[in-house]
């Protein structure tokens, strides 16, 4: 006989979630949300929360499981899943099921607690991790060495023959240590710069200046003749 495909219809939903007890299950998360709420909220009257779910709210919730089950299951699949949930297996593990998935979330923690305690146990072992379970400060402090291997090569190559450079950076360093100082030497050196330049000038324009009086010379011998 060909299994059908054919989807399950909303009728064998509804008495899966029957079935299941989906009915008792949302009651006891009513109750625990609403003595969450009240506790959040002292100022509502408790008679407010009474029908905060009730059946008709059951059923409305319930009425949008259908679809969900309708997209996963087919018509066959949910008939044997009746089946099974109406038997007194079915009926042990719906009711098994919540503590027993409770201590498998402990069991789980413990496990996850365990396991990390035993890396960390070799990691310490190895010298990975320090005794505090952290890494060794070495690593925090690699990027130090690092710029000292840095200024260690530039020195290297200012003593391969770079000698410009170092006056220049000892002259760029002077003055960051006194503005007095700099301003001392400056003004000397302005001054000195400035009388040579003066000097070499003004001997270029006396020896412009004499070259008219030769060609006058030159000329009157040949007006004379």
């Amino acid at each position: 006989m060909a299994r059908s495909t054919a989807p399950a219809s909303e009728e064998q939903v509804r008495q899966l979630m029957e079935a299941v007890g989906v009915g008792k299950m949302l009651a006891q998360m009513n109750s625990q949300a609403v003595t969450n709420l009240q506790q959040s909220m002292p100022c509502v009257q408790a008679d407010f929360w009474q029908n905060y779910m009730d059946a008709n709210q059951t059923q409305l919730f319930i009425g949008r499981l259908v679809p969900v089950y309708q997209r996963h299951f087919t018509a066959d699949e949910m008939e044997g899943l009746l089946k099974f949930y109406r038997s007194p297996l079915g009926q042990k593990v719906i009711t098994e099921m919540p503590n027993t998935m409770a201590e498998a979330n402990q069991a789980g923690q413990q496990w996850s607690h365990e396991r990390s305690d035993q890396m960390i146990s070799e990691l310490k072992q190895m010298g990975t991790l320090d005794g505090s379970g952290r890494c060794p400060a070495k690593v925090a402090t690699t990027p130090v060495a690092g710029a000292a291997a840095l200024t260690a090569a530039a020195g290297h190559e200012e003593a391969d023959g770079e000698e410009g450079d170092a006056p220049a950076k000892a002259a760029a360093k002077a003055p960051a240590k006194s503005k007095a100082h700099t301003t001392t030497k400056k003004a000397p050196a302005k001054s000195t710069a400035k009388k040579p330049a003066t000097a070499s000038k003004t001997p270029a324009k006396s020896d412009a200046k004499p070259a008219p009086a030769k060609t006058t010379t030159q000329a009157s011998p040949q007006a004379g003749q």
